[in-house]
């Protein structure tokens, strides 16, 4: 396949672009900034800003997926997950690119009870705004025609990647940790499987 990576040169990005190339994809890395990649070796590039519609419906020629790993920081207030998500949707639809894989929160789960209390006392925490920020993404890709995988992550914390995790559509709750690097395993390793399809996946570490 070809996959367009966004936020290629952050935290997931970053081992997005490495771990689809190694499966075998042809990747170009959608940029801002070059000189912040990890590597250029093996991969195609594109530059341009998620904000700027006109600068990825150029990167999205003749794209089979998009994986989509932006994000900010989650204690600051912002609408930059959503915002993008929309712009994102809005230019793969009119590019007839149907393959879609972010990065979402498990907040946006199915939850058990647990897993709802769990949610509540977070929305009274500074997470709470990447929280709303992620729910409204959520909102815009789900009611989308797009063929969407959504990984549920709990605290993406830095570290080095297990090859072993726990998916699961429901979120029961209580401290769950995932590392960068097996974030973009799921998202690498569901391009290619549509029993993966309109589905937010919870991924946490066993």
């Amino acid at each position: 396949m070809k996959v367009l990576v966004l936020g290629a040169t952050g935290r997931v990005g970053s081992e997005a672009v490495r771990l689809t190339m190694a499966a075998g994809h042809r990747v170009t890395a959608f940029v801002r900034d070059p000189s912040k990649l990890v590597s250029t070796e093996g991969i195609e590039i594109a530059v341009g800003d998620v904000t700027r519609p006109e600068t990825l419906s150029s990167a999205l020629k003749g794209m089979d997926a998009v994986l989509n790993a932006v994000g900010v920081d989650p204690l600051k207030p912002s609408t930059f997950v959503t915002d993008s998500a929309r712009t994102i949707v809005k230019t793969m639809l009119e590019a007839g690119v149907r393959r879609y894989a972010a990065v979402s929160g498990t907040a946006s789960m199915k939850k058990t009870l647990i897993g709802t209390v769990a949610t509540d006392v977070l929305e009274l925490t500074p997470v709470r705004h990447a929280i709303k920020d992620h729910q409204g993404a959520f909102d815009i890709v789900s009611a989308s025609t797009l063929d969407w995988t959504l990984a549920g992550c709990p605290w993406i914390k830095d570290g080095v990647a297990t090859s072993s995790y726990i998916e699961s559509d429901i979120f029961p709750g209580g401290m769950k940790v995932i590392y960068p690097g097996q974030v973009a395993d799921f998202l690498t390793k569901v391009l290619d499987k549509p029993e993966y399809y309109r589905r937010i996946v919870g991924i946490w570490n066993t």
